[in-house]
């Protein structure tokens, strides 16, 4: 393998350049424009390392080695030719089990699932592949998606490579630890409560909730989806810099009309990288963020205000009210359709998890449905209002320390108070806002993160913002650690 050449731009130390699964996504993708490594040596970098830390971990269930050996030989011949190349051109990332790859199960999780192969890509599989992307794995997740906890009983459970003792986070759990394990520089995710930014926080990852409609979600295999999963859920990437995660974003907005959603919209503003009024939000109602929580956002509040960001306390409103709008809308729903799939799949631990939330959901007939949404808009004009004076919001992304294994299968008590923790993500989720959680470093071995809230389709200033951060902040790669 040749060496990279020196370049300001590329910032990949000489001492790597026999481990490129080392190295971040922009920096692949440089090297391998330049054609001072090959995508073939990127990914048989990252199928080697693959090998040696996932029959441990367990954070990808399936891969085609020979398909991504093939797409690389493929990108590095229009290499060779000069043909144009997409920005993560030959680079390894891995896809979830809840989205389409031809030819290949999406099961999501399910064993039921297991036959279902997809017929084509979904969008965001096709758009990563028209940027120049390899699939070199699908990462693993809770059974249907729907929960913080990454296992089920057709592939098992994923572990968290920080501590084995707590969640590896949900659903986009594999993703995760593909990324923080170094198997790839980036992996695509989807949200409707957490599901990217949950995972990017217990992983120590910047994980991106992009804004419903900014990357289209079409799924072959999918049928109707009702209208909270519609307007709630979202994809996007998780990676260790802010700067792969702005290239996957890039990468998986595309055109799809399919998604009757997708909005054509601006992806740059001339204020993205602006310093503007922030909220900053150390207090949840019927919540106690732990010590630990409470001083990252004090210190990315000093970190913000040391690069002119005017950083005030204050709190958005409903907060909880938005965790019981997601309740009333995402699990009257679940009952018309999914709950009884949970039933039939006879897997107790997605069972109890799911009756826990299920009891401490309202039980509302339509007019109540109709309602939630009403009330889900009204409250959604609220927060616009706030963030006419706080363009930028400073949250917790979870008011709780990474959870332990089973911490959502106690009582429906116990599962109230994990929903109020969890407010800060599912609340942004249910008003269809982006989020972006950024690593802060890491606390008696755990990772440690917040949350960054803007406007829809402004995700531009969420990473502008959390560059700011990552800047000042030294957050460990995990590859020294495991």
């Amino acid at each position: 393998m040749k060496k990279p050449m020196k370049d300001e731009a590329v910032t990949c130390a000489a001492d790597l350049a026999d481990q490129i699964w080392r190295w971040d996504a922009a920096d692949m993708a440089a090297h391998i424009r330049r054609g001072t490594i090959s995508s073939r040596e990127a990914v048989e970098s990252c199928l080697e390392r693959i090998d040696a830390v996932n029959p441990h971990l367990n954070a990808i269930v399936f891969a085609d080695r020979q398909r991504a050996l093939l797409d690389a030989d493929v990108a590095d011949r229009q290499v060779r030719n000069q043909q144009i190349l997409g920005p993560l051109h030959g680079v390894p990332v891995t896809i979830k089990l809840n989205v389409d790859v031809e030819g290949e199960a999406t099961t999501n999780g399910v064993p039921a699932f297991a036959e279902r192969i997809a017929p084509s890509d979904s969008t965001v599989v096709s758009n990563l592949r028209k940027a120049g992307a390899i699939n070199v794995g699908r990462t693993n997740t809770p059974p249907f998606s729907f929960r913080w906890f990454t296992e089920n009983p057709l592939h098992g459970r994923t572990l968290n490579p920080w501590d084995e003792a707590v969640t590896s986070g949900g659903s986009s759990g594999g993703a995760g630890v593909s990324v923080a394990a170094g198997m790839c520089p980036l992996a695509q995710g989807t949200d409707i409560a957490g599901s990217i930014r949950y995972p990017a926080y217990v992983n120590g990852l910047a994980g991106l909730r992009a804004t419903p409609g900014r990357i289209p979600a079409f799924h072959p295999t999918t049928g109707m989806r009702y209208l909270g999963l519609q307007t709630m859920s979202a994809q996007g990437p998780l990676a260790r810099r802010i700067r792969d995660v702005r290239l996957g974003l890039v990468a998986m907005s595309g055109v799809d009309r399919r998604d009757p959603l997708w909005v054509p919209a601006q992806m740059d503003y001339p204020d993205d990288s602006t310093a503007v009024r922030v909220a900053l939000v150390d207090e949840i109602p019927g919540s106690s963020l732990a010590p630990a929580i409470k001083a990252a956002l004090n210190k990315v509040a000093h970190i913000l205000e040391a690069s002119g960001y005017a950083v005030e306390r204050a709190t958005p409103p409903g907060m909880t009210e938005g965790v019981e709008l997601w309740q009333s809308i995402v699990m009257t729903e679940a009952r018309m359709g999914m709950f009884a799939g949970v039933k039939a799949i006879g897997d107790d631990v997605i069972q109890r998890s799911v009756e826990n939330m299920m009891a401490g959901a309202p039980q509302i007939d339509l007019e109540g449905y109709a309602l939630a949404i009403a009330r889900r808009d009204q409250l959604r004009r609220q927060w616009n209002e706030f963030m006419t004076r706080y363009p930028l919001i400073l949250m917790p992304t979870s008011c709780r320390l990474p959870m332990k294994w089973g911490d959502d299968l106690g009582s429906t008590e116990d599962m109230m108070r994990v929903l109020v923790d969890q407010s800060p993500l599912i609340t942004v989720a249910a008003l269809c806002l982006p989020g972006l959680n950024v690593p802060t470093g890491v606390v008696d071995g755990l990772p440690m993160g917040v949350q960054l809230v803007a406007d829809s389709f402004r995700e531009q200033r969420l990473l502008a913002a959390g560059s700011v951060i990552e800047r000042e902040v030294n957050m460990p790669n995990l590859h020294s650690a495991f």
